[in-house]
């Protein structure tokens, strides 16, 4: 394997945290939906069987999706801090040639977001139906540059698709980074964290 492909990948949760945080906006909008739509059950009816039953069938999507709005939040944050920490240790690289792929964003809420928020998540079937959707959509995301795009962290971090030299070889991949401005001939430190996936910043 040539200097620097050492695949550093996303492993564990990582990936998981990263695909539920692309969703939040989604998540948010079903979780407004119902409580609006519902807002007339919503009062205190004691800890009883009846009043936890109301509240499970009123709020318990909306609360599901509360639930994995603060888990792919901090899960999220904590994927980035670690790989913060460990991209001092990759390599320097002099970009070639690189293309901005922010509008990749826009391009996964319209069709990966959007669509599924006309679904109809109060009945039962309708919402397992989904969630075997949300579970192949899951599968493809992880195994692709996806990994990467997501509306949420473009708020932070921009996406590139860059080509650098390796040795003798010219080598293509997406790099996601907090910088803004990075341009043909710049020096980047890169840390791969995937196979052509890239954390990296201008040195």
């Amino acid at each position: 394997m040539a200097k620097g492909l050492k695949v550093n990948s996303l492993i564990g949760l990582a990936p998981l945290m990263l695909f539920l945080s692309s969703y939040i906006p989604l998540f948010g909008i079903i979780a407004l939906r119902q409580f609006l739509s519902n807002i007339e059950y919503l009062n205190w009816a004691g800890f009883t069987i009846d009043g936890i039953i109301s509240f499970v069938t009123h709020f318990g999507i909306a609360s599901l999706c509360i639930g994995l709005i603060i888990i792919g939040s901090f899960g999220t944050y904590f994927v980035f801090k670690l790989i913060k920490k460990d991209a001092p240790n990759g390599n320097n690289t002099k970009v070639i040639e690189v293309t901005s792929m922010n509008d990749e964003a826009l391009g996964y809420m319209a069709t990966y977001v959007i669509p599924l928020l006309y679904q109809d998540y109060s009945n039962l079937m309708d919402f397992c139906t989904m969630f075997i959707i949300f579970a192949i959509i899951y599968k493809l995301y992880v195994n692709s540059k996806l990994l990467l795009v997501n509306p949420m962290i473009s708020f932070k971090y921009s996406i590139y698709s860059i080509k650098y030299m390796d040795g003798d070889v010219q080598r293509q991949a997406m790099l996601i980074s907090p910088n803004k401005d990075i341009l043909e001939n710049d020096t980047v430190k890169r840390y791969n964290i995937g196979y052509q996936l890239f954390y990296g910043y201008n040195r």
